[in-house]
């Protein structure tokens, strides 16, 4: 009966904490998260991501997530800028926790319409749709009836009249932005080279989540994000960003910044030489506590690039992480416009 009752516990534990949403630590790399609004707030037609992150595995594998995203900007004009173009984005991403394999499979799609402000900025808003589909592993539960007196027999009835059926749920968000973006590539002052603020809401209709003796409704999550692009010199910029998370009685506060050095120019007459940069900085996460740093380093070109950052764990699960947090990857290709470049013989593209 007491492990009647503490799988009861665990069951409810792991649902509060899909409540709490599953995010990625590299935020930049996943908009659909962040804001629907940042879909299609890029210099490009198709941006391909891939995500992966494994956190706490010194403690029994909590958390492993993983993804993708594509977003397809378009109704830009080939050479005159239209006041109003749009992005549509499509994610898919599946997040598993513990033994027990608790895990939510999430597809979505987001619909963003961009509205020019001024030359070099656009008002943005952003719709998105998910579904999700939780299910749990039950061949890797056990149960005390279970056990023959020697051994433990799968085969025999667990004894609890309990049904894990997977159960599935749609959820929608919105999210409003401003996005800047100077193309001059020579640029340099206080006015940043690219920026968006934006604050979204998720899980507008509060979609009710339930499993067993479990019946709750998804609390709304409010994020604020903030990020710009400086130019400290011809080949160095900084860039900082802050995060600031609601969801219920919970928050969540990461900020920090990165720099960027390029390595190698792009060509800014033909476009066809492209930049190579290598990018390193650190983020801080804080909850209650301070949670986490997380030091991240980024390389590529202009279309390609990879992310590797690692959440290192300060609050006082460190006694039992010993301060290993979780290991995060990304992947990010941008196809550029077609007038990405400043050909004198052709008028260059505005957002």
């Amino acid at each position: 009966m007491l492990k009647t009752y503490f799988t009861y516990l665990l069951l409810t534990l792991s649902i509060f904490t899909y409540g709490q949403d599953v995010h990625f630590s590299q935020t930049d790399r996943a908009n659909h998260q962040i804001n629907p609004a940042f879909i299609g707030c890029y210099n490009g037609d198709i941006k391909v991501e891939v995500n992966w992150k494994d956190q706490w595995r010194s403690i029994n594998s909590a958390f492993r997530t993983y993804g993708s995203a594509f977003e397809y900007s378009f109704g830009k004009g080939s050479f005159k800028p239209k006041k109003v173009f749009f992005a549509a984005g499509l994610h898919v991403f599946r997040d598993v926790t513990g033994e027990v394999e608790l895990g939510n499979t999430n597809i979505g799609g987001t619909f963003s319409t961009l509205v020019k402000i001024s030359k070099s900025s656009r008002l943005v808003l952003g719709l998105q749709a998910d579904y999700n589909r939780v299910g749990i592993n039950t061949s890797n539960m056990q149960w005390g009836n279970q056990y023959s007196g020697l051994n433990f027999d799968p085969s025999l009835s667990n004894g609890e009249g309990i049904d894990f059926v997977p159960f599935g749920y749609e959820d929608f968000s919105f999210g409003l932005a401003y996005w800047y973006h100077n193309k001059n590539r020579t640029f340099q002052g206080l006015s940043p080279k690219n920026g968006k603020i934006g604050l979204s809401v998720y899980h507008i209709n509060q979609p009710e989540t339930n499993y067993t003796l479990i019946n709750s409704r998804l609390p709304m999550r409010f994020v604020f994000h903030a990020d710009a692009m400086f130019t400290i010199h011809n080949n160095l910029f900084f860039q900082p960003n802050v995060n600031f998370l609601f969801q219920n009685n919970q928050h969540e506060v990461l900020v920090g910044g990165i720099i960027k050095h390029t390595l190698k120019n792009g060509s800014s007459l033909t476009g066809f030489k492209k930049e190579w940069f290598l990018s390193g900085g650190l983020d801080v996460r804080i909850t209650n506590i301070l949670d986490a740093f997380i030091p991240k380093i980024y390389i590529g070109a202009e279309n390609l690039s990879l992310g590797l950052s690692y959440d290192i764990n300060v609050s006082r699960l460190r006694t039992y992480s010993n301060y290993r947090g979780g290991f995060e990857f990304s992947l990010r290709f941008i196809n550029p416009d077609n007038f990405h470049h400043k050909n004198p013989t052709k008028r260059v593209r505005s957002i």
